[in-house]
């Protein structure tokens, strides 16, 4: 199972990864985790990618890609992933698709999850992070049925807003995403026929429900396509359409003639026209004597 999950911040398409993640053995692979492991780790990418960032620019897709190619490469990738917000533009897309096409691993299904604009802001600007634990909370969700405990030592978490959880930060966040990520991406994808689309609103079961049936109904290797036995005509069947097609020949060859003989016609009009002019040259010349 090779996958690409798509979806505006909010829908819950990492939460669903996860959940994939545990059901199918197959890792989520976020390209925001890999880029933060690669540059913790200061290894060669995550040295290219921090050269980048220091100067103040985004990280290019040739470097993107290059570090999905390492995160495949690992063994727990081999029998397939989910890739979790990746990629964002068409341009990432197609140097996915190549990538995939070189290493003979190519995707199985695009799932975009489908939220309402309203819900989506709820969702994200009511989330809390805890300072000391970074647990989320959700102010318009009913709380915790028991204490959730924070670091040891300490009962009580201390929320906060991040800044891009913000109502009017991410309505500027989804504006952007719409035009440079959903409908450009999702078109791509459509033409290659991988487009999956889930209703991603209800509880988390009932979406995991549906992502199920979605994928089984038509993506990757979890739907089996049956082949279908080769239909045989009767006899009577056979011999109608032969005629039917003979038919069909024999009316385009007479349309074909046809307009042979009207051009020719033209051609005999013209070759009378100067018998007309002598004749009437000759009566005109007897009548002046």
């Amino acid at each position: 199972m090779r996958i690409v999950f798509m979806g505006a911040p909010g829908s819950g398409k990492g939460t669903q990864a996860q959940r994939l993640e545990k059901k199918f053995g197959i890792p989520q692979i976020s390209t925001g985790d890999i880029l933060r492991k690669h540059l913790a780790e200061g290894t060669p990418l995550g040295l290219r990618a921090k050269g980048i960032m220091a100067s103040g620019g985004y990280v290019d897709d040739e470097t993107m890609l290059a570090i999905i190619r390492d995160r495949l490469a690992q063994p727990d990738a081999a029998k397939g992933f989910i890739l979790d917000g990746f990629p964002r533009t068409v341009a990432q897309a197609e140097g996915l698709s190549h990538l995939l096409a070189e290493l003979g691993r190519p995707l199985g299904a695009v799932v975009l999850f489908e939220v309402d604009t309203d819900q989506l802001v709820k969702r994200v600007s009511g989330r809390r992070t805890c300072e000391f634990c970074k647990r989320v909370f959700n102010v318009n969700s009913p709380p915790p049925a028991g204490p959730v405990e924070c670091i040891p030592g300490r009962t009580e978490h201390s929320l906060v807003q991040r800044p891009d959880d913000r109502e009017e930060t991410f309505k500027e966040r989804l504006r952007k995403y719409e035009e440079d990520t959903r409908k450009p991406v999702s078109h791509y994808y459509a033409y290659t026929g991988l487009m999956r689309t889930v209703d991603a609103e209800g509880s988390i079961d009932d979406v995991t429900q549906r992502l199920l049936d979605t994928l089984n109904a038509g993506g990757g290797k979890l739907a089996v396509a049956k082949k279908r036995a080769p239909q045989r005509r009767s006899p009577a069947k056979a011999k109608a359409r032969v005629r039917k097609v003979a038919r069909r020949v024999v009316r385009k060859a007479v349309k074909k003639s046809v307009p042979k003989r009207r051009a020719a016609a033209p051609k005999r009009k013209a070759s009378r026209k100067p018998a007309r002019s002598t004749r009437k040259a000759r009566t005109r010349r007897k009548s002046k004597r």
